[in-house]
């Protein structure tokens, strides 16, 4: 939404932000699932729900005084779902045309939820005038759960700007690159310490630099006694983590799912080659030996190979890297994809009879 309302839609639609953000969690690398709401501590929790319950009671009066036209809300999975629905039930009773987009890992929500909750679940994804989704393939998802309502399919996207020229291979030895964060154990940060364990990768000629490592992740790649060069750091500020991709050459996603990732996007415009798994809306994006290496989930011996194949051959890398920078420009770019949700808000602002 922050990238939405920072594009060039802004200039044609007056955006009101009503923020549903609650305190970060701290230290934890497996934020996934409704256990993960207790993770962040007692006080976490505490100030979390008074955020939320006072996010709920002013929506109301921000649709009443801001005169606002459409609602757009930000769904994902679990709680922030559920916590949606609220939002949109509200907005219906206020006679606002409403558009909802589902991010998250929808399929594992769903298909873990029980048969009552399943039941709701339909029902909130059919409830808004307008779903947006992801990608083609969460549309047919979405539309095998009961939706008969419209579906946008509305890819994530990054400025134009953002894909840098790319004269060559960047560095000797190549820098793979892996961001980890609060779900990094759905982001395949354990597979990867596995990879790198493995016998065959001390003969890699390859460095390795890895963002946003916490506690108790940072324990375990500190005793896994790895051969590689490899540097970690804590979190990044985004402008630092977008310079850190721009220098390097391979971006590693070994996910366990994924919705759209929007920091693989960012990866293949900076000129990364993506090494990834084919979840969630991954297999619209990336095209195994077109723009980058497709690999099973779970798999440290195909992720080894994957890197000891790069890093043994800079052409396939540059060649790679610029396939993928060129879906990028094709696909996901801001000017392409806006131009749907503005039609989107015409249709939904036009008088009905």
């Amino acid at each position: 939404m922050l990238n939405l309302m920072g594009s060039e839609l802004a200039d044609q639609v007056d955006f009101i932000a009503h923020t549903t953000s609650r305190p970060p969690k701290k230290n934890v690398v497996d934020n996934y699932g409704y256990a993960a709401i207790l993770k962040g501590g007692v006080l976490r929790l505490f100030v979390a729900a008074l955020a939320t319950l006072w996010h709920l009671v002013s929506f109301p009066f921000v649709l009443w005084f801001r005169r606002i036209d459409i609602v757009q809300i930000q769904s994902s999975d679990f709680q922030t779902f559920w916590e949606s629905c609220i939002y949109l039930w509200m907005a219906k009773r206020l006679r606002r045309p409403t558009m909802m987009r589902l991010g998250g890992i929808f399929d594992q929500f769903y298909e873990g939820s029980s048969p009552r909750l399943q039941r709701g679940i339909r029902a909130g994804v059919a409830a808004p005038d307008v779903l947006i989704v992801q990608s083609e393939g969460w549309r047919d998802y979405l539309a095998g759960l009961g939706r008969t309502g419209p579906m946008l399919v509305l890819y994530n996207s990054v400025p134009a700007a953002s894909i840098v020229p790319l004269a060559g291979p960047r560095n000797d030895p190549p820098l793979f690159i892996f961001t980890a964060g609060t779900e990094a154990k759905r982001k395949g940060a354990y597979v990867l310490i596995e990879a790198l364990q493995r016998p065959e990768m001390a003969q890699v000629h390859a460095a390795s630099q890895l963002a946003a490592v916490i506690e108790p992740l940072e324990s375990q790649f500190e005793g896994a006694a790895l051969p590689q060069q490899i540097t970690r750091q804590g979190y990044l500020a985004h402008a630092d983590l977008l310079a850190l991709k721009r220098r390097g050459d391979v971006f590693l996603m070994p996910s366990h799912g994924e919705g759209f990732p929007n920091s693989l996007l960012e990866a293949m415009a900076a000129g990364l080659v993506p090494v990834v798994t084919p979840v969630g809306a991954v297999p619209e994006i990336v095209t195994d030996g077109q723009h980058g290496l497709v690999i099973p989930v779970g798999d440290p011996a195909a992720l080894a190979a994957a890197i000891t194949r790069l890093a043994d051959d800079p052409d396939l890398r540059l060649h790679l890297a610029r396939s993928a920078q060129e879906r990028v420009r094709e696909l996901f770019v801001a000017e392409v994809v806006l131009k749907r949700l503005a039609a989107s808000y015409r249709i939904l602002l036009a008088p009905r009879g």
